[in-house]
């Protein structure tokens, strides 16, 4: 625009502070860019080398880094699961599960933008885990996601109340082998 000859430039607003996301292994490097283009600051795991293959390892560099896990994983593993969980329910963690794999990024995309106020709502208040999909977001906190994981670990003893010395182990159950049918040379050659 111009003023009496002037040129003048409008400065541009800045953007507000937003969310930075560290894409899991699992999910396509493209909805990297597309964060970008559209605002966000985002990065793939496979970027930093430093990061262990391990999921717990992934949450907890999101977390020291301020970054929010955008992932696929429903963690079956019960192990891996438990292991996950108790790391976001004692030290905190963002996590947001989008649809399954081989879904289109930029659906993806839509899902974490149409339901960015609600897990940005969740977030504000507690850690956890937001499934976001088409028709809506479900939050989890860490509590109920560690209360629904049930790994148990086993101890080769009945009951860890039992003093030490009073413990006695769990039987052990033989396996059966089963051994494969013999086969009588002369019939098998008479059968050809």
């Amino acid at each position: 625009m111009s003023t009496n000859g002037i040129l003048t430039v409008k400065p541009h607003p800045q953007p507000p502070n937003l969310e930075h996301f560290l894409v899991d292994s699992d999910v396509d490097p493209e909805l990297v860019l597309l964060l970008r283009k559209v605002g966000f600051k985002a990065t793939h795991v496979t970027r930093h080398p430093s990061i262990p293959n391990d999921d717990t390892q992934v949450l907890i560099w999101g977390r020291e880094h301020n970054y929010i896990l955008v992932c696929h994983d429903k963690h079956r593993d019960a192990k891996t699961r438990y292991a996950f969980y108790s790391e976001m329910y004692y030290h905190g963690g963002q996590v947001i599960r989008v649809g399954k794999p081989g879904q289109s990024t930029l659906r993806l995309l839509g899902c974490i933008l149409a339901q960015r106020h609600r897990w940005q709502e969740f977030f504000s208040k507690d850690s956890g885990e937001a499934t976001v999909h088409p028709s809506g977001c479900n939050p989890n906190t860490a509590s109920e996601l560690l209360a629904r994981s049930k790994y148990k670990l086993r101890l080769p003893f009945e009951d860890p109340a039992i003093p030490l010395r009073d413990r006695k182990p769990l039987k052990k159950t033989k396996k059966t082998r089963h051994k494969p049918p013999s086969i009588n040379q002369s019939d098998f050659l008479h059968n050809l």
